[in-house]
């Protein structure tokens, strides 16, 4: 706790006039003139108050020793337990420039916005729950310096022919780019970051303790290197479109290198530790969990708004009704027909479902998560490490026992997955074709309803094999009603009934598994919309008392 020299009070940083302010005497102070003996200036640690949830161990740092009443990344209302830990100094900071107001104002804006978003996001005790913590980044700083030699090429018409000139553009590249941002936390999802980005890091600030005071903290778990390679690609390719749309070059065609950071001469020079103000909520539905984040500095709201069903079936139904009455009005179809756009709306429904299990697939495995990829690579090297210790073999003999399969075994039996489906729908085709013979039926309607079978039956199949892995998903599954429909639309359509009643029933039997298919949709949304519950199974940075 920062003590204000006056009084005695507790200060605390101040966003309107980015000063360390009393609360009791109303006295103000320059950030930088104000410090703990213990947390000087030339110190490369900084002491912090470390808050435990003991629902999910997450962990959350502050420079106050106030307790917080919740959780903020699993919603946990709890008083978190704490501790004294010292941890490394940050290079630079980013102070708070949106005050927690101003937060809720962008906020509530953005969800007024989602017509289907549940109203629990909108009640004032969970928009007042904000929390500013101040996450961590990696700054990297490149240069690019040295002789330029490019690839280039220049087409022209002569009467039949196509002349293609070739060139070598030489010349001298000096680039400088400093501030590239990528996050530093484990339990910083990466797409959340990537979102609420970009950070203005002209105005970083050389870091200090004290303007942490009244805000919660992280720090880096993830190494600089997991990210450099990704910041190194965007000044490649930065440095590139620059270079097509100078005067001299933009006349050619610019070959691209196959080593582009050879051909510009890109190094890191620097990497730095800054840290960003974010404002973070967290919506907590059962074994789920939602994020709502703003940008402290710009303002930029990212949220996982998830459906509430109810609200989105009212709107769907409101909404069917005039369309329903309008098509009536101006179009007449015979049974056959309508049976047929029932199938295709079936089918699309499919797509969407096989698409859905596989993002929800990858979310849950976190593939596109770097930070959590490496933090999960640490914990299993430090399993392996201990198993090794315990049986006395050497720590990478352990570690071979838990390698994933070579990328050779994964290519092979993709291969076998493919050939095994193609023979599936070669012989579907096969046998709808020597039926469609035997009962001599011939149409428009009847294809369609083939076409749309085959394609829900292939897409339906993938969506059960992502699915199966996916405990989120409960019930049973939305591409099983889709199927089911198909196939009671093609049967009715082969025995072609003279009486209308056997394809009106079948049409409201597909339209209700399609109903259920679309609930389920809308459920594998919710997941994609939500999170699992942090677990925290490994926490990394510098972990000295």
């Amino acid at each position: 706790m920062y003590e204000c020299p006056n009084c005695g009070g507790n200060l605390r940083f101040d966003i309107s006039s980015q000063q360390l302010a009393c609360g009791y005497c109303n006295a103000k102070y320059d950030p930088y003139e104000v410090a703990k003996d213990k947390d000087a200036e030339e110190s490369t640690n900084y002491e912090v108050t470390v808050f435990t949830c003991p629902q999910c161990a997450g962990e959350i740092y502050s420079t106050d020793n106030t307790a917080a009443g919740f959780c903020s990344f699993c919603g946990a209302s709890t008083i978190l337990t704490s501790r004294l830990r010292k941890e490394k100094r940050p290079d630079f900071i980013i102070p708070f420039q949106k005050t927690k107001e101003d937060c809720k104002t962008e906020y509530i804006k953005r969800v007024r916005r989602a017509v289907f978003a549940p109203k629990k996001l909108q009640h004032p005790d969970k928009i007042d729950s904000f929390r500013g913590i101040y996450m961590p980044y990696w700054v990297y700083y490149f240069t690019q310096k040295g002789p330029l030699h490019l690839k280039g090429t220049k087409e022209h018409r002569s009467g039949d022919y196509i002349i293609k000139q070739h060139y070598i553009l030489t010349g001298d590249i000096d680039n400088h780019y400093k501030g590239l941002s990528y996050d530093a936390s484990s339990s910083f999802a990466d797409n959340i970051s990537e979102r609420i980005a970009p950070f203005d890091v002209k105005n970083m600030k050389s870091f200090t303790p004290s303007i942490l005071s009244g805000f919660y903290a992280d720090i880096p778990d993830v190494g600089k290197e997991i990210y450099e390679p990704d910041a190194e690609k965007e000044v490649n390719e930065q440095t590139e479109l620059y270079l097509k749309r100078t005067r001299e070059i933009s006349k050619y065609s610019i070959e691209s290198s196959e080593n582009a950071s050879e051909q510009y001469h890109t190094r890191c020079e620097e990497t730095n530790v800054a840290m960003f103000p974010v404002w973070f909520m967290s919506y907590r539905n059962q074994d789920r969990v939602a994020y709502a984040t703003v940008n402290g500095q710009t303002g930029k709201v990212v949220a996982d708004l998830p459906v509430d069903i109810k609200k989105y079936m009212l709107g769907s139904f409101i909404l069917a009704v005039p369309l329903f009455i309008l098509l009536n009005l101006f179009f007449t179809m015979v049974p056959a027909v309508s049976l047929s756009i029932t199938a295709v709306i079936a089918m699309i429904v499919t797509i969407l479902y096989q698409w859905e299990m596989k993002r929800i697939a990858q979310k849950e495995s976190y593939e596109e998560d770097k930070g959590v990829q490496e933090a999960v690579r640490k914990k299993r090297q430090a399993e392996s490490e201990a198993a090794a210790a315990l049986d006395g073999m050497p720590p990478y003999v352990t570690a071979m026992k838990h390698m994933p399969k070579k990328k050779k075994q994964k290519k092979m039996l993709s291969m076998v997955k493919c050939v095994v489906g193609c023979i599936f729908v070669f012989n579907i085709i096969i046998i709808l074709y020597v039926a469609m013979q035997i009962t001599g039926f011939s149409g428009g309607s009847m294809m369609l309803i083939l076409i749309a079978l085959i394609v829900t039956l292939i897409f339906g199949i993938k969506s059960l094999v992502k699915g199966k892995n996916i405990t989120a998903k409960k019930g049973i599954p939305g591409s099983i009603w889709t199927m089911s429909a198909l196939i009671l639309a093609s049967v009715v359509a082969f025995m072609k009934p003279t009486a209308d009643i056997y394809y009106y029933i079948s049409n409201i039997l597909c339209l209700v598994a399609v109903f259920f298919a679309l609930l389920d949709l809308i459920s594998g949304y919710n997941i994609l919309a939500t999170r699992p519950l942090p677990q925290f199974e490994y926490r990394g940075g510098d972990d000295r008392a």
